[in-house]
C-alpha cells in the first residue's frame, strides 16, 4: 500500500498475503508518498470490531469468509504479530475500535496513512440529519442481509436502532436471514424483525429469488404493523 513494504525476519520482501502476517519482521515505510502527510484521510468503518482478540476481525468475519478453525488460528496469530510489529516499529496501537474492519483494512489505512477511523453508519446518519428526520416519524423500517451477533458491533441496524431509542421512535427491521445471537439487535432500539426466508433454501436459490422474497417478507411485515394498530 502506497510502497509499504515488509519484510521477515531473515530480510525478504513479503508479498502481501494472509497467511505471511505471521512472518512481518520488519515494515520500510520510506518510500511513502510524501503528499499523504499533508492528506486528510476519513476511513468510515462499519464495525467497531479491533485487530485481535475474541472480537477482533478474524473470529468475528473469518468464519463467514470460509476459514475453517486452524485457519482462523493461524490467521489470529499473523494479525497479533502485525499488531505487535507495528507498535514496536513505529510506535502505534494498531488494535483500536474499528481497526478490524474490512479484515483489518482499517487498521492499515490508520497506520499508514493517518486515516482517522469514523463509524460508517455514523456518518452517514449524521449527514442525512437522520435525527431531525425522525420528528413526528411513527415507525422505522430498516434492514440488513443477515443479523446475528456481529449486527452489534456498529452495523447499520445497529446504527439505525439506537439512534430511534434515543428519539423514542420504535424500528423493526426486515432481513434475509438470523443467525446466532440475532435477537442482541433488540438491545438496540430494533423492536422486531422478520426475515424473508420462509423455506430451507441454498443461498444461490435464495439470491436468484431476492426481489419477490423481500417482497413477500415485507407485505407480511406490514400486515403485521396494521394488525398492531387495529388492537
Amino acid at each position: 500500500m502506497c510502497n509499504v513494504k515488509f519484510f521477515d525476519k531473515n530480510g525478504r520482501e513479503l508479498e502481501g498475503t494472509g497467511a505471511e502476517l505471521e512472518k512481518v519482521s520488519h515494515i520500510d515505510i520510506s518510500s511513502l508518498d510524501e503528499r499523504i502527510k499533508n492528506t486528510k484521510i476519513t476511513v468510515m468503518c462499519d464495525v467497531k470490531n479491533p485487530l485481535c482478540g475474541e472480537n477482533g476481525c478474524t473470529y468475528t468475519f473469518g468464519m463467514q469468509k470460509g476459514g475453517t478453525p486452524e485457519i482462523l488460528d493461524r490467521l489470529e496469530n499473523g494479525m497479533c504479530n502485525f499488531r505487535d510489529v507495528i507498535k514496536k516499529e513505529l510506535g502505534i496501537d494498531a488494535d483500536i475500535q474499528g481497526a478490524g474492519a474490512a479484515g483489518g483494512l482499517g487498521a492499515a489505512l490508520m497506520v499508514f496513512l493517518n486515516g482517522k477511523l469514523k463509524s460508517g453508519i455514523e456518518t452517514v446518519l449524521d449527514l442525512c440529519c437522520f435525527d431531525q428526520r425522525l420528528k413526528d416519524v411513527d415507525l422505522v423500517v430498516t434492514g440488513e442481509g443477515r443479523t446475528d451477533w456481529q449486527s452489534c458491533f456498529g452495523k447499520v441496524v445497529q446504527g439505525v436502532g439506537d439512534h430511534c431509542k434515543k428519539n423514542g421512535v420504535p424500528a423493526v427491521a426486515l432481513v434475509g436471514s438470523m443467525g446466532k445471537n440475532a435477537t442482541d439487535i433488540f438491545e438496540h432500539g430494533i423492536c422486531s424483525m422478520i426475515t424473508i426466508v420462509t423455506d430451507t433454501i441454498t443461498l444461490e436459490e435464495a439470491l436468484a429469488h431476492a426481489d419477490e422474497s423481500y417482497l413477500d417478507g415485507a407485505r407480511r411485515l406490514f400486515r403485521f404493523i396494521k394488525t398492531g394498530m387495529n388492537i
